[in-house]
């Protein structure tokens, strides 16, 4: 009977995963960062500039987009806005991958498949990753951070065939948010052709999720742990360069 009610008060969402819009493409400070984020990004970087550029690209003044900002988005910040679009927008990407990864044949070899396209799809962007990852630990903006994360592993999980409705639910999406972070990390400092060795390193990781995801026995334990570790990990990497 307790087990029972343990059951009953946690609510497993997996089952109930939705393909809701990620971005919102009609909203002005969208298509803003989406012509910062692809034009000027892979040169000038996670920051204000970027903005502006694209703001005179479209023909908008520069000077009003911290209004535009600061009334419509979390972050109120133009460079986190950009990181968050960046997260966002390749988690969007994800969706038109599902039919390539459908035809693997089982659920691991899926997340490697998931977890490589958007590894890759940093490259454009890989030489400006770790100043992402610098704002993204910020205090100010580890909330939607995390939470951009955490919906990257369960989407991936949920595309790659995962149905799990109890305790799997968190181990899995807790342990690809880690795989995903430790491998972005390798990327910074990957030199060879196609980040083969950044690929390696993932699917190592993932290796070690196969056979130890299961480790810990309450979700308490697990989350505290993943979350901690996750934050720590990028602190660490970033304070080294």
């Amino acid at each position: 009977m307790f087990k029972r009610s343990i059951q009953q008060i946690r609510n497993f969402h997996s089952v109930y995963h939705a393909d809701v819009p990620i971005l919102d493409s009609s909203k002005l400070e969208v298509k803003l960062l989406s012509k910062a984020y692809t034009d000027h990004v892979p040169k000038l970087g996670f920051n204000e500039k970027s903005v502006y550029e694209a703001a005179k690209d479209l023909k908008l003044n520069p000077n009003n987009l911290n209004g535009l900002f600061q009334f419509t988005t979390p972050s109120k910040n133009l460079s986190m806005e950009l990181v968050l679009y960046h997260l966002r927008a390749n988690r969007a990407k994800l969706v038109g991958y599902r039919t390539e990864a459908n035809n693997l044949a089982n659920e691991s070899d899926r997340i490697r498949f998931l977890l490589k396209k958007r590894l890759l799809d940093n490259s454009p962007v890989v030489s400006h990753l770790g100043k992402a990852l610098g704002l993204m630990v910020m205090p100010s903006n580890l909330g939607c951070s995390l939470d951009e994360l955490h919906k990257l592993s369960d989407d991936i999980s949920f595309y790659s065939g995962d149905r799990s409705n109890d305790f799997a639910w968190y181990s899995k999406r807790f342990s690809l948010s880690g795989v995903f972070v430790q491998s972005e990390l390798f990327m910074l400092n990957d030199k060879s052709d196609g980040f083969e060795h950044t690929i390696e390193f993932m699917n190592d990781r993932v290796d070690e999720v196969d056979k130890l995801a299961y480790a810990y026995n309450s979700f308490e334990e697990w989350a505290i742990f993943n979350a901690h570790s996750t934050v720590n990990l990028i602190k660490s990497q970033i304070a080294r360069g």
